[in-house]
């Protein structure tokens, strides 16, 4: 194209330059366009030196694709990681942290607590499936299968760690409608702090984890306003049953969990509201009770302060949270009731070069204390610091601080300051 334009502009101008010796007039239309091939020239050399800069600033992340024999296409992605944690305290463990174990813990010396852990059980592997046209008459058919080995700790050798499903789903969409069967998110508390991947800060003020579900959403291109609701596996997270009968008592109720969320998106950002309600029974009563349900509401923004400048966070509150990873991992005392919990989390973030990020934030889960027997968690929170950078290609490397402090019924506070180093290679 640009090999045409350049050959017509080049006859023009021989035309007008004979032309131009026989009427004088022609001499301004020549100099228009000696002005218009400047223009032109100027813009293409912008139009490189942008693509440049993109180029540069992209993860260079190949992706391969293959064809299954039923016709779907494949994409493979993934990354290699190696992780190396310091901590000053002991946590409940070293490689998916919830909260800082008391001094007054048996198993804890009162001096001498450090631990140091290095693992790649992050390394991640996924397969996107895209469906041949037409398998389901005006829907589009996708999936998504991705697994990692950050699964069962102790169970077998640091050398032979076992695989565990992250996401395993297929998905229906059609127009701005989906409808999505398998294990996915939880539709409420959407969003993650940045530092510690191992736990994702989970019983320390982010709710929400992974678990089989049924989710239809609605999420227009052009128009602010979007919605979802879910049915899901209650005991999916903590396999709560009290009456250790060896059913689960979120399955024994015989009904899902119910999950909403209502959200408005901008040009700067996304704001939205959620909840969850959740039903577990027991057949053998326990503390003279065979009910027990589970709710939270909650909030949850994201905002484009500036070019490199975010804020991001979490705000929610609710009862018998263990199996959504609230009441730093308490659902219901021996006494019977639900266990009370409000917090969430908040990040300022700083993209201060195309390769580097910076990010600042806090994260609490508060239980209400009147609920927590003996020996209890009370308080979990944590300040931290994130770096995280793009060395070249695609090769990133990051450093997590976290100062974490877990309060306890009846015993001491414990304290830990974690150091969390990985390097990262996509592909």
């Amino acid at each position: 194209m640009r090999w045409w334009c350049g050959m017509l502009v080049a006859s023009l101008m021989a035309l007008l330059a004979g032309s131009a010796m026989a009427d004088p007039s022609l001499q301004d239309l020549q100099r228009q366009i000696d002005e218009l091939r400047k223009i032109v020239k100027e813009q293409q050399q912008e139009i490189e030196r942008l693509r440049a800069q993109l180029k540069q600033a992209a993860p260079q992340t190949p992706q391969a694709n293959v064809t299954a024999p039923s016709g779907e296409r494949l994409n493979f992605y993934g990354f290699l990681r190696l992780d190396s944690i310091f901590d000053s305290g002991l946590t409940n463990n070293a490689q998916t942290p919830f909260w800082v174990l008391s001094p007054s813990n048996a198993n804890k010396r009162r001096t001498g607590n450090q631990q140091l852990t290095v693992h790649p059980r992050l390394t991640r592997i996924g397969i996107n499936f895209v469906a041949p046209p037409n398998l389901v008459k005006g829907w589009d058919v996708t999936g998504k299968f991705e697994m990692d080995w950050q699964n069962a700790q102790g169970v077998t050798p640091e050398s032979r760690p076992l695989p565990r499903i992250r996401h395993a789903y297929l998905q229906l969409q059609r127009g701005s409608y989906s409808l999505l069967l398998g294990q996915n998110w939880d539709l409420i508390s959407p969003l993650f702090p940045s530092p510690n991947d191992d736990t994702l800060m989970w019983n320390a003020g982010n709710l929400g984890d992974r678990r089989a579900q049924i989710r239809l959403s609605y999420e227009p291109k052009d128009k602010p306003l979007r919605w979802a609701l879910a049915l899901g596996l209650t005991g999916a997270v903590d396999g709560k049953d009290l009456d250790n009968n060896g059913v689960r008592d979120g399955e024994d109720s015989g009904l899902p969990n119910v999950q909403v969320r209502l959200a408005w998106k901008s040009r700067n950002g996304e704001i939205g509201l959620w909840a969850h309600h959740a039903w577990e029974r027991v057949t053998n009563p326990f503390a003279g009770q065979t009910r027990f349900t589970s709710h939270s509401i909650g909030l949850d923004w994201q905002w484009q302060l500036s070019p490199k400048w975010n804020l991001r966070g979490e705000l929610w509150t609710g009862r018998n949270l263990s199996d959504f990873r609230g009441g730093i991992g308490q659902g219901v005392n021996a006494a019977g009731s639900e266990i009370r919990s409000k917090g969430g989390w908040l990040e300022l973030g700083w993209q201060y070069s195309p390769k580097q990020r910076l990010a600042f934030g806090y994260t609490i889960d508060d239980p209400k204390n009147a609920d927590v027997p003996a020996g209890g968690r009370t308080n979990n929170f944590a300040w931290y610091l994130h770096h995280r950078w793009r060395l070249s290609g695609n090769v990133e490397l990051a450093v997590n601080y976290l100062f974490w402090t877990t309060k306890w019924q009846g015993q001491a506070t414990g304290i830990d300051h974690r150091i969390n180093a990985f390097v990262q290679h996509n592909f």
